[in-house]
């Protein structure tokens, strides 16, 4: 049981740290953190620790010695950011003991002296509980009741404290694990299979009003973890809603109600961020944690779809939708 504990452990850290970027100057939260990971890939430890926030980064390991592990790409989405924190989206492909792997997670800034450095103690424990959750989804598909029960001890012990991660990570480079070598092969296969059918699937919305004094049309909607509704073709460069819930672990929209007020402040609130066109046409983004007017409701799934109303404002500005949309969440 340890053993598997602790080959897991090691697996993760080598696979993260063996990231890299292109060459970008330090300075936004997306341009530090591409710096940051090339600095790990390249065992840069002082520069490393430059980049990121002081002490997060003791008791870490950066090896890159074991065979059949690289990565062949790392990409950067658009960072989303508000005053105190910030957290680029990062899409990891590579391979692990000549096995493909693919899968997300967040590299999480804050502001140190008002410049932007790397909470790697935040980032480790996210990317870690990410690549867990992956692996006990597939290990319990693919290999022994007993293995699954090593992964739920791992999920503990993450969830215990960071430092209790360090101590394991740091034993894990002291043994192999061969033992789980050819339960690997089957565990991939479904890691692929599922990351081929994990993009989300856009549905009809019917949400209008305005944002920031533009009025918008929004006509799609769609669930990845977060609640996206958008005009065109995608959200990202085009007028639109993006939403992040933070529901429980493994919990769906589906029956609920979420309701904000503009003078309730709470770090479980959701995080809005929003999109316009100014008046030459280019988009523009606004990112609120709070103050703002929320009320969401999700109906029952009815063949893996959940219809929704969305009403939303912001106090003091030209911001206000509202109206229906629709989800595939299965």
């Amino acid at each position: 049981m340890k053993l598997i504990k602790v080959f897991v452990l090691n697996w993760l850290l080598v696979l993260f740290l063996s990231a890299c970027g292109e060459s970008e100057e330090s300075g936004t939260p997306g341009q530090v953190a591409a710096e940051f990971w090339r600095a790990m890939e390249m065992g840069d430890r002082a520069l490393a620790e430059q980049l990121a926030v002081p002490g997060s980064l003791d008791g870490s390991t950066m090896d890159f010695e074991a065979e059949g592990n690289r990565i062949e790409n790392m990409a950067f989405a658009e960072a989303m950011a508000s005053v105190d924190k910030a957290a680029v989206p990062t899409t990891l492909e590579g391979f692990l003991n000549n096995r493909p792997v693919k899968f997300s997670f967040d590299t999480r800034l804050v502001p140190i002296d008002g410049v932007w450095k790397v909470d790697f103690d935040t980032t480790s424990t996210g990317m870690m509980g990410a690549m867990l959750k992956e692996a006990m989804n597939t290990f319990g598909e693919v290999v022994t009741e007993g293995v699954g029960q090593a992964m739920s001890d791992i999920s503990a012990a993450l969830s215990d404290s960071v430092e209790v991660l360090s101590e394991s990570l740091r034993e894990g480079f002291e043994q192999g694990a061969a033992d789980l070598s050819q339960g690997l092969d089957s565990v991939s296969g479904a890691m692929r299979s599922k990351n081929e059918n994990a993009a989300p699937v856009a549905l009809v919305a019917r949400v209008s009003g305005e944002i920031n004094g533009t009025p918008v049309a929004l006509s799609r909607s769609e669930w990845g973890n977060t609640l996206a509704i958008y005009q065109g073709d995608s959200w990202g460069s085009n007028p639109s809603l993006l939403l992040f819930l933070f529901l429980p672990e493994g919990e769906l929209p589906v029956s609920r109600v979420i309701s904000v007020a503009s003078d309730h402040k709470s770090h479980g609130d959701p995080h809005v961020h929003y999109r316009w066109r100014d008046e030459a046409g280019d988009i523009q983004t606004a990112v609120l944690t709070e103050g703002y007017n929320l009320k969401l409701r999700f109906d029952e799934a009815v063949d893996g779809q959940v219809a929704g109303q969305l009403s939303f404002d912001v106090p003091d500005e030209d911001t206000r939708l509202q109206g229906e949309f629709n989800l595939r969440v299965d």
